[in-house]
């Protein structure tokens, strides 16, 4: 199925001095973004009578979406208006979010529950049934049974034993610093009532329950309509275990079942099922995210009594690349007259998303093409277009992981890796290039992006193909590690403006206020103020739909494309030559090589004032083999020390990487005795 955007049929989120349209269609139709590790959940939030869907991911923050469409497939919108009051003062550490809506204390409304880091966290739903507001997190309500179930638990709520209210069963992940057996099921009678609930531990809920290996995310449902509830068990091992309830409402007995879901899982190691009447044919459908955030619909096509699943790619579609590492460059590679879609990924390889639309509205379609089987002696492949050998097609350059170049050459049917050009070319990090004619002279000249702010440099062609370091072409040009540059006339007065994607998810803008062969740079931050994604912005700029103006497209580290309409012509906007530093950094360490103790400094980045992040800093061995802990610890915004001895280790090459949430940042140092 093709799905097509039309500006005057989305509702505008306008963002910035220049005016950008984040249209969310053209690479979701549903309207559905997705972040890594999906768990999916469905209710009812307004009384509308339509499903909508709480969205919980690794992220550490839920996304709710609203479906207003009142047909099928869906059609949903994010509502952020419903997430405001449980995120206004921080994520509240609750990391790896799964979240349920019920009614916990039956005064008919939706109240919610959200498992991660912090255990099970409750807000009462303080609105009403028509307008939910949720109010400042319960943290007593499951406080006993927060001690039990570690720091990766998935809760699943039903009345087991038939007394009017829910009932509690937590399927158990992997915990940090200890916990229970990753792949149990642990059960939590309510003694209570339904309107003031107490959960006590009593595992004869999950008598029968085995190990299902890892992680284990349960959901219930009446899937015979029996009265009983069954229970469904996503994990890690690229299937689901399905138990029928041949007990009675009041007790359960479990009777292993896998012949209804035989054949339904991805292929990841991530599983996370929901059941729920999204058809709104008074049965069961299954939704199901995995671990690149991806959710798939398989539609009951039985009855209630008698379910049977089958896939339906109508509901939740989108283009996201399978393992993340999204990069884009757009350019006419079939020659119809409007710009396809090149991106890279974490494996190193090349995906091709064609335009079957035209030059007024584009219609991506992921599609195979002469390189798409070539995969880099790299991971994480950065490729741009571009005609490299001036013959009027379109060859292939591509940064990667290792600081490498990987330039292919078109030869009309097939591509051809060219070793000697850019040979010279050996960054430490990733390579990210952008190309342009900065000098005026007729050939391409390339910037390369870096994950060190010192290997960031301007090679200048000499119109052989012979590129030579050149830094005066960019002075003047603030550069941080991890920035990913492209060139565009964003301003269409005939010369090369430059921006910069980073790690921190927004794009920093370089206006050239000089000309076509002498490049002056001026600052302007907010021309893409608003903007950001989660991590590694990848931009390219392109005129998608035929109005004079360069639409941007972001690829992001998680395998995501974001499209954003431009609405207005560049203007003169305000200028600040010192650009605030809002990212993590790592530091080389020093003194490199060293023997045996050297020290790092890194930066914790100052995104909300009195926010404090966790930060883990572990160093390995060269066969990936983790050796020590530097910190792991909340930490402030600011800049830190960390000193690390390595006398008890042999010499050789060691890494140590930052992890805060989804950054994750790699230097390699030597150690020399």
């Amino acid at each position: 199925m093709k799905w097509l955007f039309s500006v005057l049929m989305i509702l505008p989120t306008l963002l910035s001095a220049q005016k950008w349209q984040k249209i969310d269609s053209v690479f979701s139709p549903s309207g559905v973004i997705v972040s890594s590790f999906s768990s999916p959940a469905f209710a009812d939030l307004n009384n509308d009578g339509q499903l909508d869907l709480l969205l919980g991911n690794i992220s550490g923050e839920m996304k709710i979406f609203t479906n207003k469409n009142y047909g099928y497939p869906p059609q949903y919108f994010q509502d952020t208006s419903l997430t405001a009051s449980i995120y206004a003062g921080g994520q509240q550490g609750t990391n790896s979010d799964y979240p349920v809506s019920i009614d916990l204390d039956g005064d008919l409304d939706y109240d919610l529950v959200i498992s991660g880091y912090n255990g099970l966290l409750y807000y009462e739903n303080i609105g009403t049934v028509n307008s939910a507001v949720w109010g400042k997190v319960d943290t007593l309500l499951f406080y006993d049974v927060n001690q039990l179930i570690g720091t990766d638990a998935k809760p699943a709520f039903a009345d087991l034993d038939a007394d009017g209210d829910y009932d509690l069963v937590v399927g158990i992940g992997e915990s940090l610093f200890g916990g229970p057996e990753p792949g149990i099921l642990m059960g939590f009678r309510n003694n209570g009532t339904a309107s003031n609930p107490s959960f006590v531990e009593d595992n004869s809920l999950v008598a029968g329950l085995p190990d299902v290996g890892r992680n284990a995310y349960p959901v219930f449902g009446d899937l015979d309509a029996d009265g009983d509830y069954e229970i469904l068990i996503g994990r890690d091992l690229h299937n689901f275990v399905y138990y029928r309830n041949d007990g009675d409402s009041t007790a359960p007995s479990w009777t292993l079942n896998n012949g209804l879901f035989a054949g339904l899982g991805s292929s990841t190691y991530w599983n996370n099922p929901a059941l729920a009447d999204l058809d709104n044919d008074e049965d069961l459908d299954l939704v199901y995210g995995i671990s690149d955030g991806k959710l798939f619909y398989y539609e009951n096509i039985g009855t209630k009594y008698s379910p049977s699943y089958q896939y339906n790619s109508n509901y939740f579609p989108i283009i996201k690349l399978d393992g993340g590492g999204a990069t884009v460059s757009l350019a006419d590679f079939d020659g119809d007259g409007d710009y396809d879609l090149l991106s890279g990924d974490w494996y190193g390889k090349l995906q091709y998303f064609e335009n079957t639309g035209n030059e007024n509205q584009a219609d991506f379609v992921k599609t195979s093409a002469p390189f798409t089987s070539i995969t880099l002696s790299s991971s994480y492949s950065m490729p741009r277009f571009l005609d490299i050998d001036n013959d009027n097609d379109l060859d292939i350059i591509s940064g990667a992981l290792n600081g490498k170049m990987f330039p292919y050459i078109n030869n009309g049917s097939s591509f051809t890796l060219n070793s000697s050009l850019f040979s010279n070319i050996d960054l430490y990090g990733r390579s990210a290039p952008a190309f342009a004619d900065i000098d005026g002279d007729g050939d391409i000249d390339m910037l390369l992006g870096s994950d060190d702010a010192a290997s960031i440099g301007f090679y200048e062609n000499d119109g052989s193909n012979n590129f030579t370091l050149n830094n005066s072409f960019i002075a003047g040009i603030t550069f941080s590690s991890y920035s990913f540059p492209t060139f565009t006339d964003l301003d269409n007065d005939g010369d090369y403006d430059l921006a910069i994607g980073r790690i921190s998810g927004k794009i920093n803008f370089y206006k050239n206020i000089g000309n076509a062969s002498s490049p002056q740079w001026q600052v302007m931050n907010d021309v893409f103020e608003g903007i950001e994604v989660k991590q590694s912005a990848f931009i390219d700029f392109a005129d998608l739909d035929n109005d004079g103006l360069k639409d941007m497209i972001i690829g992001e580290y998680d395998g995501n494309f974001t499209f954003y309409k431009n609405l207005s012509a560049l203007t003169s906007v305000k200028s600040d030559e010192k650009l605030i530093a809002d990212e993590f950094e790592l530091s080389q360490n020093y003194p490199n090589p060293f023997n045996p103790i050297t020290k790092i400094k890194y930066k914790v980045p100052s995104k909300v004032k009195g926010e404090m992040s966790n930060v883990k800093i572990n160093i390995y061995d060269i066969l990936g083999n983790q050796i020590a802990t530097l910190v792991n610890e909340q930490k402030a915004p600011g800049n830190y020390e960390v000193e690390f001895d390595g006398v008890n280790l042999s010499s050789g090459i060691y890494f140590y990487e930052l992890r805060s949430g989804e950054i994750l940042l790699t230097k390699k140092m030597i150690l020399l005795k």
